[in-house]
C-alpha cells in the first residue's frame, strides 16, 4: 500500500502545482503608465551604474594604476563596452590619471591602449576616446595625445612584407621591434602594422599612393604590356606592373591597366557569341584573374535584362542571391561595387541598384508612387496590402506615416460654425479671469475630450480600435496609442458591461 499513498501524494501536489501555474497564467499584472515605466528603467540603470562601478573600484590595481576590467566583465557577465558606458566615475574612488607626454607612458600601457583601439573599434570618432580614457584610467584628451603621437612613424609597403615574413617564421615582436628602432615602442611598431595590414593608401606611402599616373609611368604600364600581354591573359602583364610599382595597389594597376586591354570583355563576349551562358569561373581562367575582378573589370552591357518590382512575379530567391553576392564579397561597411553585382546577376545596373534599395526597405516616393497610393487607399486596400505592391520590404507603417502627412499637407478641414461657437463662448467665459494662455489650454482641452470619449467608448467594449481606425481613416496603432495614453491618465480601466 505505501506506493499508492506516494502516487495519490504526488497526484495532490501537481494538482497543486498546475493550480497555481493557471492561477498565475490568468492572472494580468495592472498595467504601468509610460511615467512608471521610464522611472523604473532609470532605477534599473542606475541599479546597473553603481554595481559596475564598484566592482570596478574592486578590480582597480595600484601598481599598474588602471581597473582590470577583464576581471569585471567577467565577474558581471557583461559585454566589455557596456562595461565602460555604464561606469560612473562620479560614484568611483579611483582618481584618473594624467600622462601629458609620451615619455609618461609605460610599454605596456602603449601596448593595452593600442591593442584595446584596434579590436574594439572600426572608427575613432564620437565616444570612442572617452571609453578608451576610462579603460586606461587616463585623460580622454591624453589618450587621444598618445595615441595620434604613437601612429606617427608610417609603415612603407617593403617593412610591412618584411615584417608579415618575419612573423610567419615564428619571430617574436620584441626582437623585429629591435630590428626597426625607428617606432618608439613594440607597441608603436604593432600599431604601424596593424594599419598597414589594412592596406590603406594612407598608409602605404601616403600621398604618394594617391598620386596621379605620371607620363612617364602610363608609358612604363604600355611596354610592359608589349612584352607581357598574351590576348585573353592578362596575368603576366599584371604580376610584372606590380612589380615594377610597389607603391600602387594591385587595383590600381588593373585599373589602368584595363584601360589599355580588353581581355575581359573579350572572353565575355567570345562565350556570348558561341551562345552560352556567361561562365565567369571559365572567364577567371582564360584571363587568369580572380572571379570578382573579372567581374568589376568587365563593362559590356548588351543583352543584359530588366529587374522592375511586380509582387506577382516578384523571385524571392533571385533577390537571395543578389544579396547573398553583396554579403560575400562586400560585407559593411564596404560599400558594393554593383559594377559586379550587375554581371553577376546580368542585370541592367540601375535595376540592381534600386532593388538593393528596396530589400533594405527604402523607397522613392514619386508622384507616380503617390498617385498609386491614393488610388490603392480609395479602393479600401489596407496599408501592408499597399505596402506590398509597391516594394518587398517595406514597412506597412512607414505607409501610414506617409498617407497621414500627405493628406495633412493637401487637405485643410476648416471650423465648423458650432466648433467656431464653441470656442468663443469658452473665449468669452474665461476672458478677464484667465491669462491668454490659460485660456488656449482650456480650448485645448474641450477638444481633447471628444478623444477622451473615443477612448471611454474601446476601453467600456462599446467599440474597438480597429473599427476607430477604419472609420478615421488612421492606422490602428495611433488609436492605440491614443486609448494608452488615457488609460495611463486615469490610472484605471473601466469595466466593461455584463452581457
Amino acid at each position: 500500500m505505501p506506493p499508492v499513498r506516494r502516487s495519490r501524494r504526488l497526484a495532490a501536489a501537481t494538482r497543486t502545482v498546475v493550480e497555481v501555474v493557471v492561477e498565475r497564467r490568468t492572472v494580468r499584472p495592472p498595467a504601468r503608465s509610460t511615467a512608471d515605466r521610464l522611472a523604473a528603467a532609470a532605477e534599473t540603470a542606475r541599479s546597473w551604474r553603481a554595481r559596475v562601478t564598484e566592482c570596478a573600484d574592486r578590480a582597480y590595481s595600484a601598481v599598474r594604476g588602471r581597473i582590470d576590467w577583464e576581471a569585471v566583465t567577467a565577474e558581471l557577465g557583461l559585454p566589455l563596452i557596456g562595461c565602460l558606458h555604464m561606469f560612473d566615475a562620479s560614484l568611483s574612488a579611483v582618481v584618473v590619471r594624467r600622462l601629458p607626454d609620451l615619455a609618461d607612458w609605460s610599454v605596456g600601457d602603449e601596448r593595452a591602449m593600442v591593442d584595446f583601439v584596434l579590436d574594439n573599434f572600426g572608427t575613432l570618432v564620437g565616444d570612442v576616446w572617452r571609453l578608451v580614457g576610462v579603460y586606461m584610467n587616463v585623460s580622454e584628451a591624453d589618450c587621444l595625445a598618445a595615441y595620434r603621437r604613437l601612429k606617427g612613424v608610417r609603415m612603407p609597403i617593403s617593412v610591412y612584407e618584411s615584417i608579415k615574413g618575419y612573423r610567419e617564421d615564428g619571430v617574436p615582436w620584441k626582437d623585429i621591434h629591435n630590428m626597426f628602432p625607428v617606432y618608439k615602442s613594440t607597441a608603436a611598431l604593432l600599431n604601424a602594422f596593424h594599419c598597414a595590414n589594412k592596406r590603406s593608401p594612407s598608409v602605404l606611402g601616403g600621398k604618394k599612393a594617391q598620386a596621379k599616373w605620371t607620363p612617364a609611368e602610363t608609358k612604363r604600364i604600355k611596354e610592359i604590356l608589349k612584352q607581357h600581354y598574351v590576348p585573353s591573359c592578362i596575368l603576366s602583364a599584371v604580376d610584372a606592373a606590380v612589380r615594377e610599382f610597389p607603391d600602387k595597389t594591385r587595383t590600381r594597376i588593373l585599373n589602368k591597366i584595363r584601360n589599355h586591354t580588353d581581355a575581359v570583355n573579350q572572353e565575355v563576349q567570345r562565350q556570348r557569341e558561341s551562345g552560352l551562358d556567361i561562365d565567369w569561373v571559365a572567364v577567371s581562367w582564360a584571363v587568369g584573374l580572380s572571379e570578382l575582378e573579372c567581374l568589376e573589370l568587365c563593362r559590356i552591357d548588351e543583352g543584359k535584362g530588366r529587374w522592375t518590382y511586380d509582387p506577382d512575379t516578384f523571385s524571392k530567391r533571385m533577390a537571395d542571391r543578389m544579396e547573398a553576392f553583396i554579403a560575400e564579397h562586400y560585407p559593411p561597411p564596404a560599400a558594393p561595387n554593383f559594377n559586379a553585382v550587375s554581371n553577376y546577376m546580368w542585370v541592367d545596373i540601375s535595376d540592381c541598384i534600386r532593388m538593393a534599395g528596396m530589400l533594405r526597405g527604402e523607397f522613392e516616393w514619386t508622384d507616380e508612387a503617390r498617385a498609386r497610393v491614393v488610388r490603392m487607399r480609395e479602393q479600401g486596400m489596407t496599408y501592408k496590402e499597399i505596402a506590398r505592391q509597391l516594394s518587398p520590404n517595406l514597412n506597412p507603417v512607414n505607409v501610414a506615416y506617409y498617407i497621414r502627412n500627405l493628406r495633412r499637407s493637401r487637405q485643410h478641414v476648416p471650423l465648423t460654425l458650432e466648433e467656431k461657437q464653441r470656442i468663443r463662448s469658452i473665449v468669452d467665459e474665461n476672458s478677464g479671469k484667465v491669462s491668454f494662455l490659460d485660456v488656449a489650454e482650456l480650448v485645448k482641452r474641450a477638444f481633447a475630450a471628444d478623444k477622451d470619449q473615443i477612448a471611454r467608448d474601446i476601453l467600456s467594449g462599446a467599440t474597438t480600435a480597429a473599427e476607430v481606425a477604419r472609420r478615421l481613416d488612421v492606422p490602428t496603432i495611433l488609436v492605440s496609442a491614443m486609448v494608452d495614453k488615457f488609460q495611463s491618465k486615469i490610472g484605471a480601466i473601466p469595466n466593461k458591461p455584463e452581457n
